[in-house]
């Protein structure tokens, strides 16, 4: 089985490739990067018509490359998701996909961190979203810390882990029931996290077991 993963960044490379390597050591896994989609993301805020290009490219390149399925690792981009998958014949699916779903079915008052300045919103619009579809009523608050994602970028990893404690436990005092990191690029900060108490999320760990569901759904 070979699976294609789509970052726009490096520092989400290693931990999802991990998570393959626990979950799945038999899976060949193809990383896929343009970093400028990130870039392009932060200095607008959000998401235009070059993002939606950029992002069909880089799915076409990847459905070229003959993989089984992709994963969309980037959380800027798991709204247009849906919007690339006419253009592709295999199972793509957002990393956060079932990490979202698992906060929907499981609590109500959510609270969401996140390191990239677009993530935070686009993280609540998702849960928001979902939870009309399951029918749950939902309060999702948001903690951003843009300094964590540049302490990252420096190699400064337990500093970027401080930082996402910091932002969770803000999240706490203003009653959250479970925190999400959001991008998976902040799952090294989990143990941090959860030595406030609260239930944490991160997305790696339920992505590579979807995918692989997803993979063998199709087969079938």
């Amino acid at each position: 089985m070979k699976i294609g993963i789509i970052h726009a960044t490096c520092n989400a490379v290693p931990p999802l490739n991990s998570a393959f390597k626990k979950l799945a050591p038999d899976v060949t896994v193809l990383n896929f990067v343009d970093e400028n989609i990130q870039y392009h993301a932060n200095q607008i805020k959000g998401i235009d018509d070059k993002i939606y290009r950029d992002f069909v490219h880089i799915t076409i390149k990847a459905q070229e490359a003959e993989v089984d399925a992709i994963i969309v690792a980037c959380t800027v981009l798991t709204p247009i998701v849906d919007a690339v998958k006419p253009f592709i014949k295999v199972p793509i699916l957002a990393v956060d996909r079932p990490m979202l779903e698992k906060a929907i079915n499981n609590y109500k008052k959510i609270g969401v961190v996140a390191t990239n300045a677009p993530s935070g919103p686009a993280t609540k619009n998702q849960l928001e979203k979902l939870a009309e579809e399951f029918g749950k009523t939902v309060e999702v608050d948001v903690e951003i810390d843009t300094q964590a994602m540049t302490e990252l970028k420096a190699g400064n990893e337990e500093e970027h882990n401080r930082l996402n404690r910091n932002a969770a436990a803000e999240l706490k005092k203003r009653g959250s029931e479970v925190v999400i990191l959001s991008q998976i690029t902040q799952s090294s900060a989990e143990q941090e996290a959860v030595s406030l108490g609260l239930p944490v999320l991160t997305s790696p760990k339920e992505a590579v077991e979807a995918v692989l569901k997803a993979v063998e759904d199709q087969k079938q």
